[in-house]
């Protein structure tokens, strides 16, 4: 079996679900590739545009706490194996450890590529390709989109029980407010996008402090998919609310409430 080194640079402006932003993959420089040992280069399933729909659908944007929006590359190296599975991806340089092991996972469940060819066979290639994220500030209010009449409104997977029990299993009484005594309700309100990714989660009303918001959106930015709402039978993004209470002693366990 024989490997050839090959960078490929598909440029994606991918953006995280909390920004509601879209853009459209930017063409390789045609010029790059003179030096190619390939006649015939591997294809994601249905080409670039689909490569790009997959991974802004299966990427989960990990909460991280960032005064100001931030854009990131990460530059994933991986193999296109003779088969076309996809293997050995790892991240160039790291960055943000959380975000660099979502990028991971989404590569390392990719589905089988058509592999390149040279002479007319199967040849396993080593590919690059850095994936651009737009994070935004994580202590913006979320981002207004119209609310629709909906036929169905988001929904937690398994209701509201399963909701209390995943807050009261991840979350994390902040140090800085237990030793101060601060207990409270944080109300966080975040979008559940169509695919049902929670994302763009911020506080309201009035602030507590001592790491209780930070806490709230952490948790909120950590809950798996929910389901989306719906319009007309089709899933929509909608805004949601959800109000965690702090309570001390630690023993006591946070309650939640829906809107």
């Amino acid at each position: 079996m024989r490997i050839r080194l090959i960078t490929i640079f598909i440029l994606f402006s991918l953006p995280a679900p909390a920004q509601q932003r879209d853009s459209i993959p930017r063409e390789p420089d045609p010029g790059y590739y003179e030096d190619l040992q390939a006649d015939q280069l591997p294809v994601f399933p249905g080409g670039n545009n689909r490569l790009r729909n997959y991974i802004l659908t299966n990427l989960v944007i990990p909460y991280l706490r960032l005064d100001n929006d931030t854009t990131v590359t990460i530059m994933v190296d991986f193999t296109v194996e003779h088969t076309g599975e996809v293997t050995n991806a790892r991240v160039r340089t790291p960055g943000f450890r959380q975000l660099d092991k979502e990028v991971l996972t989404v590569f390392n469940q990719m589905p089988p590529w058509q592999p390149g060819y040279l002479d007319r066979k199967p040849v396993s290639l080593q590919l690059s390709l850095p994936v651009t994220v737009n994070l935004g500030n994580s202590k913006r209010k979320p981002y207004k989109v119209p609310v629709p009449e909906l036929s169905n409104l988001p929904q937690y997977r398994g209701g509201d029980q399963a909701l209390a029990y995943f807050i009261r299993k991840n979350l994390q009484y902040p140090p800085e407010a237990r030793k101060a005594g601060v207990s409270g309700a944080i109300t966080v309100e975040f979008l559940v996008m169509s695919n049902g990714t929670v994302g763009n989660a911020g506080t309201l009303g009035e602030v507590i402090g001592y790491g209780l918001e930070e806490e709230a959106v952490r948790i909120v930015e950590k809950m798996p998919r929910w389901i989306p709402a719906r319009l007309d039978g089709k899933p929509v993004t909608a805004k949601h609310k959800v109000v965690i209470r702090f309570e001390l002693p630690r023993s006591a366990a946070p309650k939640v409430k829906t809107d």
